[in-house]
């Protein structure tokens, strides 16, 4: 009994630990808040949707602290060939920086959701399509704890959401979700994705 009690407090704690910059309990969504993310004027008219995954709430309070950086990534997503640009990673900003991917999808297997800190992911389809799965990070059992170097952690969760990830729409990971990406739909196929790493505070 002990050992379990040690145990089942020390996986606490690494929860705990790498939830520490993730935020408290979150207030509701509000209703004006709901009005500014469905009048999409923060997209500055680029084609992309959002993604049905996206927590609303964070991501407004978010905007709405830093809309330089959101700005810089939606501007970048409309003022350039996505198709064309060389692939790795560009820094656009001291907050911003973006990774142009190319890879092929791989099977599901080892379900290890990762979640970051201090980088929020926006994650952009341009070619191809792929399995995204996400869950919150209150729901998942740390498998390798966080790693502030890497700004990366692993957890498990008992279910995972998943949803097809298409071109010309778009996902994003704040440190409450926890996600898995990169996976096959149907068969492997060559994707292209460009993901913008936004600085939490």
């Amino acid at each position: 009994m002990r050992f379990t009690r040690l145990t089942l407090f020390a996986a606490f704690a690494l929860i705990v630990s790498f939830a520490a910059n993730a935020g408290g309990k979150e207030k509701p969504l509000t209703k004006a808040e709901k009005a500014w993310f469905d009048k999409k004027e923060w997209l500055q008219g680029i084609a992309a949707q959002p993604n049905p995954s996206i927590d609303i709430a964070t991501f407004a309070r978010h905007y709405k602290a830093h809309p330089e950086r959101w700005q810089l990534a939606f501007k970048f997503i409309k003022e350039h060939d996505l198709t064309t640009l060389p692939l790795g990673k560009q820094v656009l900003s001291d907050d911003v920086s973006v990774n142009v991917q190319e890879y092929t999808t791989r099977e599901p297997g080892n379900e290890w959701l990762e979640g970051h800190r201090k980088y929020i992911d926006l994650q952009y389809m341009v070619t191809g399509k792929e399995l995204h799965g996400s869950a919150k990070l209150s729901e998942g059992t740390v498998v390798n704890p966080y790693n502030e170097g890497k700004d990366v952690g692993h957890c498990t969760v008992p279910v995972i959401t998943y949803y097809v990830a298409t071109p010309q729409r778009f996902s994003i990971y704040f440190p409450n979700d926890i996600h898995i990406t990169n996976l096959q739909y149907g068969e492997k196929a060559l994707v292209r994705k460009v993901v913008f790493k936004i600085k939490v505070d």
